[in-house]
């Protein structure tokens, strides 16, 4: 039996002891970043402040490194991490090469949802796609318009509406399918009936914690979550950091960062156009991080300091 959209994610947080060393075994699951634009600007999210270089992932580099993650063990790629991968219109086939070419056992998508028209989720669905999920971090119309800064909650849950219905009517069981909303404290009523609402459409539904975004958004005073402590439902301590040991990510010019919200660039640690994978995953730098997080001994100068709310 697959294992669910809810399970793989509780894997990748949930770090072994064992590999909370300095040099861990590259991970089985990665997050390749094929178009750094977005259509949306989220209040939640520092990608409106565009504090980084925005573009496309070249498609011969996105190939290379299909292959190279292959030959290292890789078996999951998801192919998005800050921008929004349905705005690519080479997406399905990417999607296809990576797991018809290359033999990728597992590729994944989040999206915003807005695109996910018919006309665009059927090349999406022939390609090969295992799973993907949507992010809807609000249970009506007005509040969406509120968070996501458009007003597009209507499309964006008929979108989910057609998928399941189209899954129904060509028996399609390879493709799984997921809803995840930022829990939000003083929306939580509103988006507790939003899940029983729209997870009849899906196949899993979880709620993320309100992230300070590495603190781009704010510190305390903003939300009392610091780091990245996984789903909110089942989270773990934000120190050490699980990203640092058992997630790579790579940006759509070719870098592997060390953090789940690199919109400043800061946490960048090598270009993948002059290094290797485990070169990369080996180097100085990201050593340095993880020391940090195993001996939990920070800095108001060590990078993570903001995502922590350090001060002194």
């Amino acid at each position: 039996m697959k294992k669910s959209i809810i399970e793989r994610v509780d894997e990748h947080s949930h770090v072994p002891k064992e590999k909370f060393v300095l040099h861990p075994p590259f991970p089985d699951a990665i997050k390749i970043e094929i178009t750094g634009r977005c259509n949306y600007n989220c209040s939640f999210c520092a990608q409106k402040s565009s504090l980084r270089k925005i573009g496309d992932i070249d498609r011969n580099f996105l190939y290379r490194i299909l292959w190279e993650a292959k030959s290292i063990g890789v078996k999951e790629i998801g192919m998005f991490l800050l921008g929004e991968s349905f705005l690519i219109k080479e997406l399905p086939e990417y999607i296809k090469y990576a797991k018809e070419v290359v033999g990728i056992e597992y590729v994944f998508i989040t999206t915003n949802g807005s695109l996910c028209t018919p006309k665009r989720m059927i090349p999406i669905i022939e390609s090969g796609l295992d799973s993907i999920k949507f992010s809807i971090n609000a249970g009506t119309r007005e509040k969406y318009n509120k968070i996501h800064c458009c007003d597009k909650f209507d499309e964006v849950v008929n979108n989910v509406k057609w998928l399941c219905n189209y899954k129904k009517e060509n028996n399609i069981k390879n493709l799984r399918t997921c809803v995840s909303s930022i829990l939000i404290p003083e929306d939580e009523d509103e988006l507790r009936v939003f899940e029983k609402e729209i997870s009849q459409y899906v196949d899993d539904f979880y709620f993320l914690p309100l992230y300070n975004q590495a603190g781009h958004i704010g510190g305390k005073e903003y939300t009392k979550i610091i780091g990245n402590p996984g789903r909110a439902e089942n989270m773990v301590d934000a120190v050490p950091c699980w990203a640092l040991f058992n997630a790579a990510k790579i940006t759509w010019n070719g870098w592997l960062t060390a953090c789940c919200f690199d919109h400043d660039e800061k946490f960048e640690i090598a270009d993948l156009n002059k290094v290797s994978l485990l070169e990369a995953w080996n180097d100085d730098k990201f050593v340095g991080m993880r020391k940090e997080h195993l001996n939990k001994n920070f800095t108001i100068e060590s990078l993570c300091a903001k995502c922590l709310d350090i001060k002194n």
